[in-house]
């Protein structure tokens, strides 16, 4: 199913991370610093550390299978150029003066990395977030609005848990902010990414999701 939308902004704002009690607005050197010894990742939102809520068994797998199906693609189109990343990849907002983890991030073209910090890159072409019931307005509101920012942005990706459903952003077209909206629902089904040229299937997204949450009630399965 396609959906053309214009200038979207209309999911409702939620904040659903939480707001860590710091005493004073941190610089982004120092978070930087305090991020690599922390023992969970944060957010950066202009001076203020957010916590990202731990991912189920489930989100972590298909996050996985999401990255692995993506550079099988590319390998197979011997795209060598296009580089993707895992969760441990911050995405920096500089205009919002932010700084995020996405479930997987695609550069296509050489990355560019904040002061040469490989940790963190600012121009990403694709990226994938693994939707859950604590996040999912925020991925689609907030944080969306914060992408757009990004001149070198062009896709979002959003995969659903419970059941096989990916929900395609692409800026179809960039001048008048145009972006095509494609679902796609049921293992059947194949995912274009217009913005690399490849297509991933439902079946590789999902790749022993649904066996293996079907074994959890019957362990005979």
């Amino acid at each position: 199913m396609n959906e053309l939308m214009e200038n979207i902004d209309v999911f409702p704002a939620v904040d659903t991370v939480e707001t860590l009690p710091y005493n004073r607005l941190m610089s982004f050197e120092d978070y930087l610093e305090a991020e690599e010894t922390a023992a969970e990742k944060h957010e950066f939102h202009n001076g203020q550390l957010h916590t990202t809520p731990e991912g189920t068994d489930a989100h972590n797998e298909i996050s996985g299978n999401v990255i692995t199906a993506v550079n099988n693609a590319l390998f197979v189109k011997d795209d060598d150029a296009t580089h993707v990343y895992t969760s441990d990849m911050k995405v920096q907002i500089i205009s919002e003066n932010k700084a995020v983890y996405p479930d997987g991030t695609v550069v296509q073209g050489a990355p560019i990395y904040y002061l040469g910090r490989r940790s963190v890159v600012m121009n990403p072409t694709l990226i994938v977030e693994v939707l859950s019931n604590s996040t999912e307005n925020y991925d689609k509101s907030d944080k969306f609005n914060d992408y757009r920012t990004l001149e070198s942005f062009r896709e979002y990706v959003f995969v659903s848990q419970d059941k096989p459903k990916v929900e395609v952003y692409f800026l179809q077209n960039p001048e008048e902010k145009l972006w095509k909206i494609t679902t796609y629902e049921g293992l059947d089904k194949v995912v274009d990414l217009y913005s690399i040229g490849c297509q991933i299937t439902m079946k590789q997204i999902y790749h022993r999701i649904f066996k293996a949450e079907a074994a959890k009630e019957d362990p005979s399965v």
